[in-house]
């Protein structure tokens, strides 16, 4: 029984991470109501994805919201860098992005990012 058991948590294990490299984009952004949880949930989800993930300098207010953050991340695979942002924001402005797609135009980029970019990009 134990065997069995062995061995269906390691083809599991091996499903989880074949699924994992087969996702063309990650995108992770970081906003104010984030937790502690959700930090090491973001955390835990992108290790089994082969990207790790460290915090620096991480404030929270006296509700556990989310107001400042250093990231650290590596790819694994030669992408890699670090970011900080103090105020955290409402919006998905600042995380990263690992895109491996053979056509990216931007396979890697981290910091401020998300949508207050795009938005400037629009109306360019």
């Amino acid at each position: 029984m134990r065997k069995l058991l062995l061995f269906a948590t390691l083809f599991w294990i091996s499903l989880t991470s074949s699924f994992a490299q087969r996702v063309p984009k990650i995108e992770v952004y970081f906003q104010r109501h984030h937790s502690q949880q959700d930090l090491n949930n973001i955390k835990e989800e992108l290790a089994v994805m082969g990207i790790e993930l460290q915090y620096e300098r991480v404030e929270f207010d006296e509700r556990g919201h989310l107001t400042g953050l250093g990231i650290r991340v590596d790819c694994k695979d030669g992408f890699s860098g670090s970011a900080h942002m103090s105020p955290v924001p409402e919006d998905l402005s600042f995380g990263f992005v690992r895109d491996y797609r053979e056509d990216s135009a931007l396979p890697f980029a981290i910091g401020a990012i998300g949508e207050k970019k795009r938005d400037k990009k629009k109306n360019e």
